[in-house]
């Protein structure tokens, strides 16, 4: 485990969090599913695509967060350098970060 590494991901994903309006909590229950399908990539691209274009129903405004957590994905997973547990842990950390909470 490479704790610099981790926590590099995470300031990069907290910048990310703290420009989009996005509810933090949602972000938490997001990779509460990665984890669940041991840190599927692909699982986790297409559980937040679907969330983000065809929800359950809920609010509009729940249907936003997960749009933007989408493209936060997009954007963040890639460049991360991280995979796994490692992953969830900088996400955790900077979803953490974002609500000034560590």
């Amino acid at each position: 485990m490479n704790w610099d590494a981790i926590i590099e991901a995470a300031k990069k994903l907290e910048n990310l969090l703290r420009r989009a309006e996005i509810d933090l909590n949602e972000a938490e229950k997001a990779i509460g599913y990665y984890l669940f399908k041991d840190c599927d990539e692909e699982a986790m691209k297409k559980y937040l695509e679907t969330m983000a274009n065809n929800p359950p129903p809920r609010s509009k405004r729940t249907q936003r967060y997960y749009r933007e957590l989408y493209r936060v994905w997009q954007q963040w997973s890639p460049q991360c350098g991280l995979t796994g547990r490692d992953k969830a842990r900088a996400w955790g950390w900077g979803v953490r970060m974002a609500k000034n909470i560590f």
